[in-house]
């Protein structure tokens, strides 16, 4: 029955061709940021400086993104992500060749500044795809269902493959091969231009940025703070697995949690909800809210390990229901700015959660640390709690 459902939204002409190619271009999201540490940590031994070069790529490009997109919306996906694309992946080349070199760390800097800036953001993009093929109808519900469950593939297969190649083939090897996924996959994706949104000349963008819509802020503050849960669980469940002494299980932890929200994604794309999108986000994120507390208390491996489980489940479908939520609150002639508020709102998150996590599990330890995750989800929750009513303006149930 779930199988059927998935194969309907594959029968329209060109879909199989660009979700596969977006698949690839995606797997770079969880690749680069990992890696980029990994690569500065081996070459120079500064983990310090690893991190905050990478952070300078992500908030960069969460700056950068909303400009970008808007100006997809109105040149084209292919028009403007090829002459990103060439850019972004140029920049990533210079900064493996600076850091292989030693040259001065203000070019490491500058490199990976100018590729957060330009890189086109595949995951929004191909929901863009999506949303031309089916406004309106349950199958768009499945479509962002499907994609958020290949986010979830792409988050299970990258820090296992970048983390392997860095540490045993080469320093360059893991930002190397996601560079090339990014070079190859993006560009699979983006000659499929039959199936991209045409798009909208300035004349149509005569109404408020994306961000200006207060349903917006709404969701984007909701994926800062779901962001910082998942950015500090990543961290303080590999320092949890050292405490314990079985750090060589971290990498099983994280992998249980990725597996619930896949399956609880499976599920939810392929199941008929009737509820409105505002109630369901609250629902949702009243799941993730009670099923994050218990990690402050596990006390073992074990234990843990089911406790990730659970609070997978709600992941998905509430990553899907705020993809959802913005498809309903902005102009078709905005929606690719859309899906990219909320996905470089998320990655503010994961920089954020990473970097507060750290500093709580140096002074108070794994258990403590959990309180970040938990503290993230309540602030997604309170937030929609509060901003409920712009999240309704029609009291709309999408499917």
């Amino acid at each position: 029955m779930v199988a059927k459902h998935y194969a309907a939204i594959f029968r329209a002409p060109g879909s199989k061709g660009f979700s596969s190619a977006a698949f690839v271009g995606r797997l770079p999201l969880s690749m680069l940021g990992l890696g980029i540490i990994l690569m500065i940590k081996e070459s120079t031994g500064k983990y310090a400086l690893a991190g905050v070069v990478s952070g300078t790529m992500a908030l960069v490009q969460a700056f950068f993104g909303p400009f970008l997109a808007r100006l997809i919306d109105r040149r084209g996906q292919a028009e403007v992500g090829f002459p990103s694309l060439a850019v972004s992946t140029a920049a990533l080349i210079s900064l493996m060749l600076c850091v292989r070199f030693k040259e001065p760390t203000w070019s490491w800097f500058a490199s990976a500044a100018l590729a957060g800036a330009f890189m086109p953001n595949v995951g929004a993009l191909v929901r863009a795809r999506w949303t031309k093929l089916y406004t309106g109808t349950p199958s768009l519900h499945t479509a962002y269902s499907f994609e958020a469950v290949m986010d979830e593939v792409v988050f299970m297969i990258g820090p296992i493959l970048v983390t392997f190649l860095t540490l045993e083939v080469h320093h360059e090897a893991g930002v190397g091969l996601a560079t090339g996924f990014l070079a190859v996959g993006t560009s699979a994706f983006l000659i499929q231009r039959r199936s991209q949104p045409p798009p909208h000349p300035p004349e149509h963008h005569t109404g408020p940025a994306a961000i200006a819509i207060p349903g917006m802020r709404v969701v984007l503050v909701c994926a800062i703070a779901i962001g910082l849960m998942f950015g500090s669980i990543e961290v303080v469940t590999v320092a949890f697995a050292e405490e314990h002494g079985h750090s060589d299980w971290a990498g099983l932890l994280l992998a249980v949690y990725a597996g619930g929200s896949f399956i609880a994604g499976l599920i939810f794309g392929a199941t008929h909800w009737d509820a409105p999108l505002a109630k369901r986000a609250l629902i949702l994120l009243t799941a993730v809210l009670v099923t994050s507390t218990p990690m402050t208390l596990a006390p073992n491996i074990g234990v843990l390990a089911l406790v990730l489980l659970l609070a997978g489940f709600a992941i998905s479908p509430t990553l899907i229901t705020l993809v959802a939520l913005v498809e309903y609150l902005v102009p078709a002639a905005r929606l690719t700015e859309g899906m990219v508020i909320e996905t470089t709102g998320a990655a503010v998150g994961i920089t954020a959660g990473s970097a507060v996590s750290g500093w709580l599990i140096d002074r108070s330890g794994a258990h403590t640390a959990y309180l970040v995750p938990v503290a993230g989800s309540a602030l997604a929750l309170l937030t929609a709690l509060l901003g409920s009513r712009w999240l309704r303006p029609g009291d709309p149930a999408i499917e």
